[in-house]
């Protein structure tokens, strides 16, 4: 069964609202003010988020900086002594227009009391790396030490001559 449809020429009980309505009756948008503050606000959180992501883009090069001026000293303290022969004071070089080097080779002091009457035929000796890169007024480096026997035979396995 179907129910009969009323219709009423009543006005509907809820009644539409379309915007603000200030008391004298007319619609109301936002301010000059408002908008003012807004724009205010917005351009303060873009320059915070800026200054955020751009620093963040120079910290990402200067860590690439550090990992190329890492593969640079491992390369030349990898070559030492195998290229060319360790000798006892201090070298110099560059490479490319970036980086320059330091290379310095200390005899490693030793108690000779301590080692007995029997010679090592090996001689210690510190070998310090340094790579520098960068601006005068941003200077940047990186360090690497380590200990390396050369034998004390002339001639042999890069020793001194």
């Amino acid at each position: 069964m179907r129910r009969p449809v009323r219709t009423s020429c009543l006005p509907s009980p809820r009644p539409q609202v379309t915007g603000r309505v200030r008391p004298g009756g007319r619609q109301a948008g936002f301010s000059l003010l408002e908008i003012l503050v807004a724009f205010s606000i917005m351009a303060l959180s873009l320059g915070v988020l800026l200054r955020i992501f751009g620093g963040a883009g120079r910290i990402a090069g200067t860590a690439d900086e550090y990992a190329r001026a890492i593969v640079v000293a491992e390369s030349l303290l990898a070559s030492a002594g195998v290229e060319t022969p360790l000798r006892p004071g201090e070298t110099q070089g560059e490479i490319g227009e970036i980086y320059r080097w330091t290379l310095r080779v200390n005899p490693y002091p030793m108690d000779e009391s301590q080692l007995g009457a029997q010679p090592l035929g090996f001689k210690p000796y510190w070998v310090e790396l340094s790579v520098q890169w960068g601006e005068e007024d941003d200077p940047r480096a990186f360090d690497l030490t380590t200990l390396r026997l050369l034998p004390q035979t002339p001639g042999v396995g890069g020793g001194l001559r």
